[in-house]
């Protein structure tokens, strides 16, 4: 064998060693994202009260099903949902 021919056994156990490294690497990122997004979760959700979602609901709800200001100075506004995805279908229906 001469000294500038490739190291045949050494790169095979470089590439399983990089192939196991990143195996475990990957395992260990996902790990961790699926601990923190658990974490977020019991933070953001979990945490808050039944009363506190219920009033989040209603108030969102509130304001999908009325008219209002977005911006009052620009002229902007919000309709109800349904009259919005009437609007929407009429002007779809159209094309």
């Amino acid at each position: 064998m001469r000294y500038d021919d490739p190291d045949v056994t050494a790169s095979v156990v470089v590439g399983i060693i990089g192939v196991v490294v990143l195996f475990v690497s990957i395992v260990l990122l996902q790990a961790l994202f699926f601990h923190m997004q658990e974490g977020e979760m019991e933070r953001k959700v979990y945490s808050q009260s039944n009363e506190e979602l219920r009033s989040l609901d209603a108030q969102q709800m509130e304001t999908l099903n009325s008219y209002g200001w977005i911006d009052q100075s620009g002229g902007v506004t919000h309709i109800p949902i349904a009259n919005a995805m009437e609007l929407v279908a009429l002007e779809n229906a159209g094309r």
